[in-house]
């Protein structure tokens, strides 16, 4: 579980020690996505409106030889208890998931709605229980999460400046959502979740329901980037952030649950980016485009930033 929470100011130091470590260079490819929220197929999944977008992203990154890095909330575990649901709606995607492990491009980050997932002792209950069930479905995510490690973080090391990105969800910032994670979880599973789909309520708890707390959070981590003069990339709020290489070194790489569209950051040819995926028309044809919104710059700006802060 994770121990690096908002009260610990060595969080960021607590958190680069036990990263994963990806080094790349000029030529790599690499995408990160974060919080699409895997749910049970239900009024409360977040991410079925864009189920069809989000998996269109992830076979181009496949495709085309992306590293893959899921920067937490991968799956909704704070409304559903187990993984079963999600594992039978979402079997198509844990299928392609799949195919990024067997080609070891993925990379595989919790956040606060599945910090569970860094339990191994929760994984074999999941392994359990798709057992008692048969083992007639779900093969697809049992088969994954039983074969990989959940790091807290990830650090992308560019080989040609010898400079390091950090990356993790970004809630060891939020106190109700990182030190209070057992009592925000069970609001949320078992109050918020029923008023939600009832009345139409939002969870208070959340930064991505609450523009206000979001932003705050972000402010947080900007600030935390500039103090320790590092590239951060984080996920959580929601909030897709690309700051010009002059202004600042936080990024965000936004949420697969906006209306209608997924974002994500692109780390290609030693540039950063920020794209989103939607749907849009045609005459009378639908379809899924990539547009980017942020950059492309060069990372050595920003790194040329970081060095030049006092």
């Amino acid at each position: 579980m994770s121990e690096h929470c908002s009260k610990d100011k060595n969080f960021i130091s607590k958190l680069m020690k036990k990263a994963n470590i990806i080094e790349f260079d000029n030529s790599s490819k690499i995408v990160i996505i974060s919080d699409s929220h895997r749910g049970d197929g239900g009024y409360a999944d977040s991410l079925r409106q864009n189920r069809n977008i989000y998996k269109a992203a992830l076979g181009f990154y496949y495709e085309n030889g992306y590293t893959l890095i899921e920067l937490g909330d991968g799956d909704e575990l704070w409304k559903n208890k187990d993984c079963l649901d999600i594992a039978y709606m979402y079997k198509d995607i844990f299928a392609i998931l799949n195919d990024f492990n067997y080609d070891n491009r993925l990379c595989l980050v919790f956040g606060n709605h599945d910090i569970v997932k860094s339990n191994p002792e929760y994984i074999k209950r999941q392994e359990q229980l798709f057992e008692n069930a048969g083992g007639g479905f779900g093969r697809e995510m049992i088969s994954l999460y039983t074969d990989v490690t959940f790091y807290e973080s990830v650090i992308l090391r560019y080989m040609p400046l010898k400079e390091d990105i950090l990356a993790f969800h970004g809630h060891q910032v939020d106190f109700i959502n990182c030190d209070l994670w057992k009592e925000s979880r069970f609001l949320v599973r078992y109050v918020w979740r029923f008023l939600e789909g009832v009345a139409g309520f939002k969870s208070p708890t959340s930064p991505a329901n609450n523009y206000n707390k979001g932003t705050k959070i972000d402010h947080m981590l900007e600030k935390v980037a500039r103090r320790e003069k590092k590239i951060l990339i984080c996920g959580h709020t929601h909030n897709d952030i690309f700051p010009e290489p002059d202004e600042g070194l936080y990024f965000n790489d936004g949420c697969c649950v906006f209306p209608s569209a997924v974002t994500c950051i692109e780390l290609t040819n030693g540039e950063i980016s920020l794209v989103k995926w939607q749907v849009e028309v045609n005459k009378d044809i639908l379809y899924i485009n990539k547009t980017v919104t942020g950059g492309p710059e060069k990372l050595q700006k920003y790194f040329d930033f970081a060095r030049q802060l006092l």
